[in-house]
């Protein structure tokens, strides 16, 4: 027997509530990315880039200083040796000449000398040194006073304005420099514990001769 029209429309409302989606009900579409697997690695940030080398500072004169380092053999060492000497305070708003640098680049020997000798003087000393190694190392410590000796000269003959011996007294620099190599190049047993120090005085004097050269000062 079929059910009675009442009882079949109160059937048929309830069967569309049930299967009709909720009101509000909407698909949300999965971001991109989304089928990544949980925990993986961020991608990694660029690494910055590098600071830029700092320039060598400044000094009264360093057109000069410039112009003057480019005539030598070694130009980069030449304007970064004189920029780490004490400058000189010049009267009257005078700028640096070519005396002046030259002058600021045999302070830079004598500095760098000076260090060499107490080097030297102390493998003299060390127990370690090669017993063989003790003469030319004293060679060495002398060289380096005849060193500082030669630069005293240069420094009288250039404020005489003698072109002649302040060449000599240079050329004698870099003489003094060589002795000090020689005493280790002559014994090819000893290591030749002096070899870097003597090469950077090696052209730190060179430096001297080629402004002097430069300057008109030999």
């Amino acid at each position: 027997m079929p059910p009675p029209p009442l009882l079949a429309c109160l059937l048929t409302l309830l069967l569309a509530t049930a299967v009709a989606p909720p009101a509000g009900a909407f698909c949300v579409s999965k971001k991109a990315g989304a089928h990544s697997k949980p925990g993986a690695p961020a991608k990694p940030k660029p690494a910055p880039a590098p600071a830029p080398p700092k320039p060598t500072p400044l000094i009264p004169g360093a057109d000069i200083v410039r112009s003057l380092c480019l005539k030598t053999d070694y130009p980069d060492l030449c304007m970064s040796s004189i920029s780490g000497q004490p400058q000189p305070q010049l009267p009257g708003g005078r700028r640096l000449d070519g005396a002046g640098v030259l002058r600021l680049a045999m302070a830079a020997v004598r500095a760098k000398a000076a260090e060499a000798r107490a080097a030297a003087a102390a493998l003299a000393k060390d127990p370690r040194t090669q017993p063989q190694a003790l003469g030319p190392l004293h060679d060495c410590v002398q060289s380096f006073d005849d060193l500082a000796d030669s630069l005293d000269g240069a420094e009288k003959a250039i404020a005489a304005g003698d072109r002649g011996t302040t060449g000599t007294m240079l050329d004698t620099v870099r003489t003094d420099v060589d002795t000090c190599d020689q005493g280790f190049e002559e014994r090819e047993e000893l290591k030749p514990v002096m070899a870097k120090r003597d090469a950077e005085l090696a052209k730190l004097a060179s430096n001297c001769l080629a402004i002097a050269t430069a300057a008109g000062l030999r």
